[in-house]
């Protein structure tokens, strides 16, 4: 496979490992926000719930996608060049970035309805917690495999299984 085809393939997989891990922390934020509570579940038929469940969820992914995606792709990118694999500078990124990302807006509005009756404290503490599960479902979508499209990292593999034979 040429350098350019792997390299398209690894876009894609950032892509994919991005909006999963953004989902991941759209459906995380909506029950530690308690925007969704387990009482719900018995007042609202299943379809409502559902419903409201998935645009919910959906929604406040695309909210954590616009407001991290470019530092979130600076980090990846980093990542991607210093051959960073482990779980921990992940989780720890995403953390940072998520805390970096809720100071932001506390600074400036205070736009949810979840926003507007817990305390700042709270709120960064969910946001952090989201970023790092976000995080953690990127690594393990595609962040495992960082920098194993390099050619140099190819070249290394190939020379070992040489020495083997």
């Amino acid at each position: 496979m040429s350098d350019i085809l792997r390299l398209l393939v690894r876009m894609f997989a950032i892509a994919l490992g991005f909006f999963a891990g953004c989902l991941a922390a759209g459906l995380a934020y909506a029950f530690l926000a308690r925007l969704v509570v387990p009482e719900d579940f018995g007042r609202f038929s299943e379809l409502e719930l559902t419903v409201t469940l998935v645009i919910g969820v959906f929604g406040v992914a695309n909210l954590f996608a616009r407001a991290v995606l470019l530092p979130a792709f600076a980090i990846i990118a980093i990542f991607e060049f210093w051959r960073r694999r482990d779980w921990l500078s992940h989780a720890l990124a995403g953390g940072g970035i998520a805390l970096a990302a809720s100071s932001l807006q506390m600074t400036t509005t205070m736009n949810s309805a979840a926003a507007a009756t817990a305390e700042p404290s709270w709120l960064i503490a969910v946001h952090v917690a989201c970023g790092i599960i976000g995080a953690s479902i990127y690594w393990l979508f595609t962040g495992r495999n960082a920098g194993r499209w390099l050619p140099s990292e190819r070249a290394n593999a190939t020379d070992i299984a040489d020495i083997e034979n």
